[in-house]
């Protein structure tokens, strides 16, 4: 009787590839990689499937079970012809489910984009700013995962000739009624498909794809509601005393990530080595932001934050933690006004508007926009903000802290005419 399992080889805190492990029956365990990747942290070594905490990891459950059933199909098929089952065997294989055979029919939406896959390349540190981030790769194999698990539900393996509204209105609500994706996330998958059509189009993949298709835009938002942390939600903050060392040490963080803007990854990364003090004690941080590669120096005034900075850098935790414990910290510095907001609701499995206390939906995001939204505020201007925050576009700037400038203009300019 064979058995197949899935193991990850590495623990580090980054996506690792998850190798499959499959026994034939009378014959000696062999594996290969799957072609599907995950952080250690999401995975349960005992069930070998991902923490099914979040629709992407549900998703990549779903696409392990396709694996499963696809092996044992094609060793069952096979166990009587002789076939020597070994590692290349197993690779042949996997590369056929996942559409790699040279001479896969790119007519089709996941061979193409599996083509696409092969080609991206990752982006090295040294490499400045060639090549794509590894997050923006486990975007597309994600979305590609969601389309495996689509065609599995409708029976049937899409094509670009055949696609039509009516088959890409179906395909939108599925993910909104059957899978039940926020809209974000919804939108994001919709934007991805939008742009494989059309990398489909431009490489002649085939041209009886309905231009309507690729004109039409099918993202969409939800409604923006922005909460961000008051002075008086810092000054809380920094007053609060006699919490445990975990809290303690994520308080730290918040109070640095209100003064200097990053995104939390470049927050958590930083080190004493990043860090001068000039002949007014002012904190100079020397960052090189992840995401953009841009590097920038963040000014620090605040002389309990300096202090911080220069006797008591806060040690590494890690994002997840970091989410967890602000909350916590925020609670505890009684940071429980009433407000409105997206909160995710495990009975819709989805993210619902609510009322309630602030902190709950806190999250290390908001620091950097509280950062901006409060300089912006005091007058400094745009572009100053912007050098520091990494932000390229004023417009995306200005949708970052939910302001419309343009409104506001056009609202003056109102008044002048009936002035």
């Amino acid at each position: 009787m064979s058995s197949i399992g899935y193991r990850l080889k590495s623990k580090e805190n980054k996506q690792v590839s998850i190798y499959i492990h499959l026994r034939p029956p009378s014959s000696k365990v062999i594996s290969a990689r799957t072609g599907l990747t995950i952080n250690p942290l999401d995975w349960s070594k005992p069930r070998m499937r991902a923490k099914p905490k979040d629709p992407i990891l549900k998703s990549l459950n779903n696409s392990l079970d396709s694996i499963s059933t696809f092996i044992n199909n094609k060793l069952n098929t096979e166990l009587e012809s002789g076939v020597e089952f070994n590692n290349k065997w197993l690779k042949k294989k996997l590369d056929e489910f996942n559409n790699r055979d040279s001479k896969a029919d790119l007519s089709y939406l996941t061979s193409f984009l599996e083509n696409v896959l092969s080609n991206l390349k990752y982006r090295r540190a040294n490499d400045g700013a060639q090549g794509l981030k590894k997050n923006t790769i486990k975007g597309y194999k994600s979305f590609k995962n969601i389309l495996i698990e689509y065609e599995n539900a409708i029976e049937e393996r899409l094509k670009f000739n055949t696609l039509d509204n009516d088959l890409i209105t179906d395909f939108f609500e599925w993910l909104v009624q059957e899978k039940k994706y926020s809209k974000s996330m919804t939108g994001f998958i919709m934007k991805k498909l939008k742009n494989l059509i059309k990398e489909a189009s431009i490489k002649g993949i085939s041209s009886t794809i309905n231009p309507d298709i690729i004109g039409k835009d099918y993202s969409f938002k939800p409604d923006k509601i922005i909460n961000v942390f008051t002075e008086d939600d810092y000054n809380k903050i920094k007053e609060l005393k006699d919490i445990s060392p975990f809290l303690e040490n994520t308080r730290k963080w918040i109070l640095i990530g209100l003064k200097i803007g990053q995104r939390v990854s470049d927050l958590l990364a930083i080190t004493p080595k990043q860090i001068r003090f000039d002949k007014d004690n002012i904190a100079m941080i020397d960052i090189k932001q992840e995401k953009s590669g841009s590097v920038v120096t963040v000014p620090v005034k605040d002389k309990y934050v300096v202090s911080i900075l220069k006797n008591e850098l806060p040690h590494k935790i890690s994002h997840q933690n970091f989410n967890k414990y602000l909350k916590e910290v925020c609670k505890k510095a009684d940071i429980i006004d009433e407000v409105a907001g997206y909160k995710y609701n495990p009975t819709w499995k989805r993210k619902k508007l609510v009322n309630v206390p602030k902190y709950q939906l806190l999250t290390s995001h908001d620091l950097r926009r509280s950062f901006a939204t409060f300089h912006y505020n005091k007058g400094v201007p745009i572009s100053f903000i912007m050098n520091i925050t990494g932000h390229k576009r004023e417009s995306t700037f200005y949708e970052y802290i939910g302001k419309d400038p343009k409104r506001d203009s056009d609202a003056y300019t109102f008044l002048a005419a009936i002035t």
